[in-house]
């Protein structure tokens, strides 16, 4: 069956939309994910520290970095179809005030047991407010623009995750990794009340707890394919995206004898460029170009990419000028994938449960891609061979953009 058209339909859709978006509240729940998104960054510069301070060992080490995307996995759609029942806003709430009982938790932790506690409160925050979120901003855009706010959304990782390797370095060179953690609690603290003196421009969705519950209607989007063909494409673009961002610091500091600061520097610069491809993406939707198109060209190009990085014969200019491409264009699938979240929906309700199952799918991939390297680059010996990733990557692009062909037939 094909995509249904943009808007949903006026039995389903609540309360009228805004004729103009609200940008004020936009601009404050695009916060809200990049307040996400340091916590997610502020792990990978401070682990030296860690390991320091409370003596972790390797495998706690991974414990501790991936519980985000392992918590994700596992149940990012049920707990967008719970932000459908609770409302989007007190989810969103409860989020921020998990962020900041974690982040406090683990400023004043003194053991692994403790910190890990602090990272699982965090990490159900970071999903709460990631499902939640969209469900906001789509209730306070104006219809004709409601593709462009949601694609500005997907910016708020890449956001995120630059500034924190960015500044958190400053804090971290003289060891204080616990004031980091606190500053950036204190930060969402403010963010939460911001939220709370502004719910009344937040009431729409109206939660579907205030109506009788209807878990056939509440898992309508859940049911139809395409939202499920989305998330498995997200999956294989996070495939590469990932060995990417393994490999790049790895290459810059073990091959090529740059410092730490400058490998994070490339790093961050990399990843930034994933936010302007986010807001490319958003400006290409926004003109018209349908979703699909730009799935199937970001698989395209990623693939291209992802192939040219690994090709040890390359000149580096060349290698780090295809890290840059792959972000760039690359950050036009997020943008596209998760602008089609009220598209896809049949309900307001559904748009959590939807953002959900695509953050689920994008960390499934994160998830996968480890192991799948690791794999890969090892099958011939002890030492590491990169280029021996360019079957996988070829690959997850051939898979992506087949994906995306499918989409583009179902209507999308």
């Amino acid at each position: 069956m094909a995509v249904r058209s943009a808007s949903m339909s006026a039995s389903s859709a609540g309360p009228p939309r805004p004729h103009h978006t609200d940008w004020p509240g936009v601009a404050l729940g695009v916060t809200c994910g990049i307040l996400v998104a340091l916590c997610v960054g502020k792990m990978p510069p401070a682990l030296p520290l860690l390991q320091r301070d409370l003596g972790l060992s390797l495998r706690e080490v991974g414990w501790v970095v991936s519980l985000f995307s392992t918590i994700a996995t596992l149940c990012a759609a049920v707990m967008g179809l719970a932000s459908g029942r609770v409302g989007a806003w007190r989810f969103t709430i409860a989020g921020l005030c998990a962020l900041v009982a974690g982040g406090l938790l683990g400023a004043v932790s003194d053991s692994y047991a403790l910190l890990l506690a602090s990272r699982i409160i965090e990490g159900t925050g970071q999903i709460a407010i990631v499902v939640s979120v969209p469900a906001l901003l789509t209730a306070l855009s104006a219809p004709h623009q409601t593709r462009l706010v949601l694609a500005l959304w997907s910016a708020y990782m890449p956001l995120g995750i630059s500034a924190a390797l960015l500044t958190a370095p400053l804090l971290l060179e003289t060891g204080h990794w616990r004031l980091l953690w606190a500053l950036i609690a204190g930060v969402t603290a403010v963010c939460a009340v911001w939220m709370g003196f502004w719910r009344s421009r937040y009431a729409r969705p109206a939660p579907a707890a205030t109506r009788p519950m209807d878990w056939h209607k509440l898992t309508g989007g859940l049911r139809q394919l395409v939202p499920w063909v989305l998330a498995l494409s997200f999956t294989f673009y996070a495939i590469q995206f990932f060995t990417v961002m393994t490999f790049l610091p790895t290459w810059a500091i073990q091959e090529r004898g740059l410092s730490l600061r400058t490998a994070s520097l490339l790093t961050a610069v990399v990843i930034f460029f994933n936010a302007g491809g986010s807001v490319l993406g958003a400006s290409l939707l926004q003109r018209g170009l349908r979703g699909s198109s730009l799935i199937m060209t970001a698989h395209i190009v990623v693939g291209l990419s992802a192939c040219a990085i690994f090709s040890d014969w390359l000149p580096d200019a060349v290698r780090f000028g295809a890290c840059l491409s792959l972000n760039l264009i690359g950050g036009t699938l997020p943008a596209a994938t998760l602008s089609a979240s009220p598209r896809l929906a049949k309900s307001p309700d559904q748009i959590a449960s939807l953002q959900g199952l695509f953050l689920q799918g994008s960390n499934l991939g994160q998830f996968a891609a480890a192991p799948l390297v690791t794999w890969a680059v090892t099958a011939s010996g002890a030492v590491p061979d990169w280029s021996h990733a360019l079957p996988l990557m070829a690959l997850c692009a051939a898979t992506g953009l087949g994906l995306g062909v499918f989409a583009r037939s179902r209507g999308l």
